[in-house]
């Protein structure tokens, strides 16, 4: 057997502790190898205040120098952090550990290997050099990752949400800082399919919401719009402001492009937007401009129910008319509430209110929506949901409701790990009749999906190829 020794650096000691080692295997150092036993001294004032665990088959501590040596299946633990390696050294006393060879850093939203791995426990500040792995729902690899308690920063690195060993997209830049859960910013970022470079930009910005548009180029078609192409661009101004393009072009609807700046701050963000706009039932809206208000959801009080609001004013304009478009909404939302391990009920109401000055009208729109999921295998899930939305009928059908009374449900299947199929129903309470009928097919290519639907109702094919979203 290993002689499997541990130390506890905590919180008002060092505690060094063996398991019972054979006496065969003790080993001579020139600082205090330590015997079976549990030695308290006295805390360093710089000494962290959560305990840190390091656990390897021989090493040595010393008291008066605060100097460890780790050696043979090295782990560390403190706070959700993990450090793997064959050989550690570090000082108690300054809460450093240093490793020359391949280590393995770990916490909640990372996973990194490199070399020359430097950390400090009290400061969590730390860098690995020659690194790779994943932070969030990316991918990155760089000469030199530096850790800091909130944020990452890549010095000549890359990042993709494809997870091949070579990956089919990536994009290159001089310095790429990750806040995980929040944001990303590439300096001098090159944008690479394959082994060509596609498009450069001095700075960009991505969100790290995992419904946020990529910059990368996605291509479909649509039976009312015909082929296109899309191309969603964020430039930062600071870490806060950004700039923002969506360069899209339909061959029946040619080029359609929107623009404009949002400020994001942690509670809420504000932006002004101007251009054209498509909703799902491909209503075309004209912006000129737009200015919107979004207050991020946040709890109310101590109950189980988060709120949100939006507030919108701008001129809007279609094919027929052209307004300037007041819209607010108070949106509630309760919590998953869990029937069962494999069932869940989402309840949500809001009010909204919109007024136009095309007809000096104001209408407010009450909304409750009731939607039931069961997960009935890993790969069968369903569906059933009940929408109610009062005084539905708006001066513009760009993203507003269509049903007064809506029954919603469907299901998806994943036949393996490159297909699955999906069928949504939507019937019109009100009118006693099926609204739309969708069936669609969802196709793993690698590190791209492949959308396919057909809406049996208005007799409508849509087909989208997009990079996979992690």
């Amino acid at each position: 057997m290993p002689n499997n020794n541990k130390i506890i650096l905590g919180l008002l000691a060092f505690a060094i502790v063996f398991s019972a080692p054979h006496a065969s295997q003790a080993q001579e150092t020139s600082t205090t190898q330590q015997p079976a036993q549990t030695v308290t001294v006295e805390k360093a004032p710089q000494a962290p205040k959560a305990p840190i665990v390091i656990e390897a088959d021989n090493l040595s501590f010393s008291d008066e120098t605060g100097d460890i040596r780790a050696e043979g299946n090295v782990v560390i633990t403190n706070q959700g952090q993990r450090v793997e390696a064959e050989l550690v050294n570090g000082n108690a006393k300054l809460s450093e550990i240093w490793i020359n060879d391949k280590a393995r850093f770990s916490q909640p939203d990372s996973n990194l290997t490199g070399h020359h791995t430097l950390y400090n426990y009290k400061l969590k500040t730390g860098s690995m050099e020659g690194a790779k792995g994943k932070i969030g729902r990316k991918y990155v690899a760089g000469d030199i990752i530096n850790i800091y308690p909130e944020q990452y920063v890549i010095d000549h690195g890359s990042t993709t949400n494809c997870p091949a060993k070579v990956p089919d997209y990536h994009v290159s830049a001089d310095k790429i800082e990750i806040w995980p859960g929040d944001q990303m910013i590439a300096y001098n970022a090159k944008f690479w399919i394959g082994n060509k470079v596609i498009f450069s930009l001095p700075r960009y910005r991505q969100s790290l919401d995992k419904n946020e548009e990529s910059s990368f180029p996605r291509v479909g078609y649509d039976s009312d719009q015909g082929f296109y192409i899309k191309q969603h661009i964020d430039y930062p101004l600071n870490d806060k402001l950004s700039a923002y393009a969506n360069l899209d072009y339909y061959s029946k609807a040619d080029f359609k492009p929107s623009f404009g700046l949002i400020q994001r701050e942690s509670n809420f963000s504000v932006g002004v937007a101007q251009g054209d706009f498509l909703d799902d039932d491909d209503n075309w809206i004209k912006k000129e401009p737009e200015f919107k208000l979004a207050y991020h959801p946040r709890r109310l009080g101590t109950l189980p129910v988060s709120y949100s609001f939006t507030a919108i004013y701008g001129k809007w304009k279609d094919d027929y008319k052209a307004s300037w478009h007041q819209e607010y909404e108070l949106y509630f939302s309760r919590d998953p509430i869990k029937l069962s391990d494999t069932m869940n009920l989402y309840l949500g109401t809001g009010i909204e209110h919109i007024r136009e000055s095309y007809n000096n009208s104001a209408q407010n729109i009450y909304k409750f929506d009731a939607t039931l999921t069961k997960k009935w295998s890993e790969r069968f899930n369903t569906w059933v949901g009940y929408h109610y939305t009062q005084n539905n009928v708006t001066l513009f059908a760009y993203d507003s409701d269509d049903l007064n009374r809506e029954l919603n449900s469907g299901f998806t299947y994943k036949i393996d790990k490159m297909n699955t199929i999906g069928v949504t129903r939507s019937y019109d309470l009100d009118q006693k009749r099926v609204e739309d009928l969708d069936y669609t097919w969802y196709r793993n290519l690698h590190c791209w999906q492949a959308t396919i639907t057909y809406q049996s109702k208005e007799e409508r094919i849509k087909f989208d190829i997009s990079t996979t979203r992690w």
